[in-house]
């Protein structure tokens, strides 16, 4: 009696779930497979096949979970007036990621050789936050910071670059969220740098070589704005985030040369696979 007592009371205090909306447990299971459904997809594409892929994938999920399309459109419409329930979700979500990504050793479905960019030296991914977050356009959700203080690996002259894949969860609705580093040298000297991520794809932020001071800290701040359209805001979702850290390898002769790249307030643009 006193079982069926507390079933009673556990079903009773337990928020209940309009009629038509997908439970959160089932609402978590399809948003992994989703992300990964998409890592897959990156993974085996090109320009011209991405939405052909990404639209065969998300098709997939649904089938295998036996939601409609309508059914999952009403159920985002319904958590996003619901923030902290959807939260809950994708912490559960980004929990569930971040433990694939640390048993393979690196991001699922990681974006290939660091996004394979011209700069060359010996390269590390650095990051060791969390790799996947989402961002909601309501006080409380729609900011995140990180601080990651350099360490004897770092040198003068390194060069920084962060990856990330964003991912906008409603098509409609403004779409602007700002990537900002703040790089601290050990003279306490700052420069700014950042991206406007304005649509879903990969997104990449350069830190050029500062060859006269070295690192103290690094700061990262993640802000997604609110739409100025009302009843259109949008939720944002970063996976696969990546800080790759570049030692530039510079020549005997050609060392006292090296000129210092300015640590002024950069905009470095966004790259789309």
């Amino acid at each position: 009696m006193w079982v069926v007592l507390a079933l009673v009371l556990v079903t009773a205090c337990k928020p209940s779930i309009p009629k038509g909306i997908i439970d959160p447990d089932d609402m978590e299971d399809f948003l992994y497979d989703y992300h990964l459904a998409r890592a897959i997809a990156a993974q085996h594409q090109t320009n011209d096949s991405r939405d052909f892929n990404e639209t065969m994938y998300h098709h997939a999920v649904l089938k295998k979970h036996g939601i409609t399309q309508a059914e999952l459109d009403s159920s985002f419409i319904y958590y996003y007036g619901h923030v902290e329930r959807f939260a809950k979700i994708y912490q559960n979500v980004t929990k569930r990621l971040n433990e694939d990504a640390m048993e393979l050793g690196a991001s699922v479905g990681e974006l290939g050789d660091f996004m394979t960019t011209s700069l060359s030296g010996d390269t590390a991914n650095i990051w060791n936050e969390t790799t996947s977050l989402l961002l909601l356009p309501h006080p409380g959700y729609n900011r995140v910071s990180f601080e990651l203080k350099a360490d004897s690996s770092f040198r003068k002259g390194d060069a920084f670059q962060y990856n990330m894949k964003a991912n906008y969860l409603f098509k409609s609705g403004m779409k602007d969220a700002l990537i900002y580093a703040a790089v601290r040298y050990a003279n306490d000297s700052v420069s700014v740098h950042q991206v406007h991520c304005t649509v879903s794809g990969v997104v990449t932020l350069r830190i050029p070589s500062n060859y006269k001071q070295a690192v103290k800290d690094i700061r990262t701040f993640i802000y997604l704005a609110p739409s100025r359209e009302k009843g259109k805001n949008n939720m944002l979702f970063l996976e696969q985030i990546q800080l790759i850290r570049f030692h530039k390898q510079l020549e005997p002769d050609n060392e006292a040369e090296a000129t210092e790249e300015k640590p002024d307030s950069t905009r470095s643009p966004m790259t789309m696979r």
